[in-house]
């Protein structure tokens, strides 16, 4: 039964490395249709669209590293998606509808899918709790260097490749 319950653990952890990845690359996109459309227009976009860009794709990180954590079954997956689900609900209940959506008002559908994928989360993040209370997390410090280091290089290239596709923008009109 325990393989079972970490083999789900485990798919849920690929699972939300593959959607930090995906999210950071249509964030990616997004920027440069934006640059390409301020190239066009002869004027920037809203800073609304680029602060809500950095925030999705800081979240992405975030979520992409517990995901991993959580693929190779690490305690720190518990504060990693605790900190996920926060950053989300703090998007959704205070930053988004008071910062952002007056300025860069979003669809309706697309609100609605991205509150059903923040719900899940927080039923996943509740999940990592009762995992890592039964013992079914190992403690980071017991897990061979190498392992660690190989799972800090891939969040840090992530975090890295993040920064760079969504400095499209930048580099798009450095060029004009």
């Amino acid at each position: 039964m325990t393989f079972i319950i970490e083999a789900i653990l485990r798919l849920l952890g690929l699972f939300y490395v593959l959607s930090g990845v995906l999210v950071v690359r249509s964030l990616a996109v997004s920027a440069m249709a934006d640059a390409a459309y301020a190239a066009i227009m002869g004027g920037p976009p809203h800073p609304a669209e680029r602060a809500r860009e950095i925030w999705l794709a800081a979240g992405s990180v975030l979520i992409g590293a517990g995901g991993l954590a959580l693929v190779l079954l690490l305690d720190v997956a518990v504060v990693l998606f605790v900190l996920g689900a926060l950053q989300q609900m703090v998007y959704l209940v205070i930053v988004a509808p008071r910062f952002l959506d007056p300025h860069d008002a979003p669809d309706g559908a697309g609100r609605a899918k991205t509150w059903q994928a923040a719900i899940f989360y927080l039923v996943v993040t509740a999940l990592v709790v009762a995992a890592a209370k039964a013992g079914l997390l190992r403690p980071w410090q017991d897990m061979p260097a190498w392992l660690l280091a190989a799972a800090g290089a891939a969040v840090v290239l992530g975090a890295a490749w993040t920064v760079r596709a969504l400095g499209v923008r930048g580099s798009v009109g450095a060029a004009d």
